[in-house]
C-alpha cells in the first residue's frame, strides 16, 4: 500500500501549480490575442480590419507561455520539493513557509529560465492547435444547432423535416425523431409510439 501511495507523492503540489497555471494561461492568451489584434489594426479604417492569423496566434501563445511559466515557477519549485522530499514537509504551505524561511523569496524562482525555455515552444504549439480544432468543430456544427444527419449503423442517413418542424432520420423499419427547437424545454424525456412498420422516438 505504501509503495502505491509513493507514486502520488507531491500530488497536492501538482494541483496547486497546474490549476492556477491553466487559469492564468487561458485568460492571458485571449487577452494577448485581443491586444495584438488591436495593435495590428491601429492604423486601419473601421470595417477593413485585418483578421487574426495563425502566426498571430503562435506569437500570442509563445508570449503567454513565457509569462505564465515564470509567474508560476514558485509553485513548480514547491511541487518538485514535495515530490523529492515529501517526508520533510507536512504539506504545500509548510513547504512554502520553510523554503522562504531557509532560502528567501529568490529561491522560489530558481530554474525559472529553464521552465520558460520549454513552456514557450510548448504553448506556441498546443494553444494554436487548440484554436485549429475549435474552428474545425465550429465549421462542422450547423448554425441552427441541430445535426443535419445522424451516423447510424450502415452510414449517415438524410434528415426529413416533419409537419411540426421536427426532424426524422429514416432507417430500415425505424425512424428516429428529433423534436423541433420549440420543444427543447419539454419535461418529457422519452416518448415511444409505433405506427405500422415505423417506430418514432422523441426525446
Amino acid at each position: 500500500m505504501m509503495v502505491s501511495l509513493a507514486f502520488f507523492a507531491g500530488y497536492s503540489g501538482v494541483c496547486a501549480r497546474d490549476i492556477p497555471y491553466t487559469m492564468l494561461e487561458l485568460g492571458l492568451y485571449d487577452n494577448f490575442k485581443s491586444l495584438y489584434l488591436k495593435f495590428k489594426n491601429r492604423d486601419v479604417e473601421e470595417g477593413s480590419e485585418k483578421p487574426i492569423t495563425q502566426l498571430d496566434e503562435i506569437i500570442a501563445a509563445a508570449i503567454t507561455g513565457g509569462i505564465t511559466g515564470y509567474l508560476t515557477n514558485p509553485l513548480d519549485v514547491i511541487k518538485t520539493k514535495l515530490m523529492v522530499d515529501s517526508a520533510l514537509y507536512k504539506g504545500f504551505f509548510d513547504c512554502f513557509r520553510k523554503s522562504v524561511a531557509e532560502h528567501g523569496i529568490p529561491a522560489l524562482f530558481q530554474g525559472g529560465i529553464a521552465r520558460v525555455a520549454w513552456l514557450v515552444p510548448f504553448s506556441a504549439i498546443y494553444l494554436p492547435a487548440y484554436e485549429i480544432l475549435k474552428r474545425r468543430l465550429e465549421l462542422s456544427t450547423p448554425k441552427d444547432g441541430t445535426a443535419s444527419a445522424l451516423k447510424l449503423k450502415g452510414g449517415a442517413q438524410p434528415r426529413v423535416t416533419g409537419w411540426d418542424g421536427s426532424a426524422f432520420l429514416h432507417v430500415p423499419s425505424r425512424s428516429v425523431r428529433f423534436p423541433s427547437r420549440c420543444n427543447n424545454h419539454s419535461r418529457r424525456r422519452r416518448n415511444y409510439r409505433f405506427d405500422s412498420n415505423a417506430s418514432f422516438v422523441s426525446f
